[in-house]
């Protein structure tokens, strides 16, 4: 077997052995898959996790993602404060507990 052919069939093998893994990306849930995990209790509303942060990220929300990390619900919520920061917050969708946090100046558009 030549080199070449070896190294190609190695790639091959891990690739293959690759796509076996389970992913570890995060997957943005539909409405319905919403739905169901408020309803079996996976996860609280919006509504609940955002006022639970509200006395220590008391800022104007300007986007959020529910995902599934891991097994794990997680809202993503960008936030705009009014210092003029936009905070990312990674929060446990069933215990609004903060994952992450991340803030940056926001710009302004011309």
């Amino acid at each position: 077997m030549t080199r070449r052919r070896f190294l190609s069939f190695c790639a091959v093998g891990l690739l293959s052995i690759a796509s076996t893994l389970p992913v570890q990306a995060s997957e943005r849930l539909t409405r319905e898959q919403m739905r169901e995990a408020h309803h079996k209790g996976r996860i609280k509303s919006l509504r609940w996790v955002l006022r639970r942060l509200h006395p220590h990220y008391p800022g104007r929300v300007l986007d959020v993602d529910l995902v599934q990390k891991n097994g794990r619900y997680i809202y993503k919520i960008r936030l705009l404060m009014a210092d003029g920061f936009v905070t990312k917050l990674t929060v446990d969708a069933n215990t609004a507990e903060v994952l992450s946090e991340k803030s940056r100046r926001a710009h302004r558009r011309k």
